[in-house]
């Protein structure tokens, strides 16, 4: 008798372990700088003013999927992501490097040269307009929405490789 109440109390007890381990991923990741991959271009992430990351649903669980530059994220996602499966995106902000939601962010895309990206996008995230339109007086550019911004990576897309988007 005493061995079912103990084998009863276990059994319990792994379910509700079990049951905590499933809780839904959420939130920015951690990215662990020289250690993590983009999944984009492979290289190892090392500067976080550009990090950004996606957390998306695969086959019923979510991952994070992190990046070196807002570029590759964007490439990674137009080219190997069914928008149903984003849940989320998160950037980091240039200049106070905390995470942000680029659907709520602004973008500055500006020369290369005079901010050298990772992957040489030249895109800055930032939390707020005003922040954003101190930057460009300094360093020129074209702030956007992230709307703007993903049709002006594809357009850059289409320029450098020379192949329209599919569907035109």
């Amino acid at each position: 008798m005493r061995s079912t109440s103990f084998a009863s109390v276990l059994m319990g007890a792994l379910a509700l372990a079990a049951g905590c381990g499933r809780q839904d991923l959420a939130g920015p990741p951690n990215i662990r700088l020289a250690r993590d991959q983009c999944a984009e271009c492979g290289m190892i992430i090392n500067d976080e003013r550009f990090s950004c990351a996606l957390l998306v649903e695969n086959e019923g669980r979510r991952e994070h999927m992190l990046f070196d530059d807002i570029g590759c994220m964007l490439d990674f996602e137009h080219k190997s992501l069914d928008q149903g499966r984003v849940i989320d995106r998160f950037a980091h902000e240039y200049l106070t490097k905390a995470w942000v939601t680029p659907s709520n962010s602004v973008f500055l895309c500006c020369d290369a040269n005079k901010v050298p990206t990772p992957m040489g996008s030249g895109i800055l995230a930032f939390d707020s307009r005003g922040e954003a339109t101190k930057q460009q007086g300094q360093l020129g550019g074209e702030i956007m929405d992230l709307t703007q911004l993903v049709l002006a990576r594809l357009a850059w897309k289409d320029a450098h490789t020379g192949r329209p988007r599919e569907g035109q």
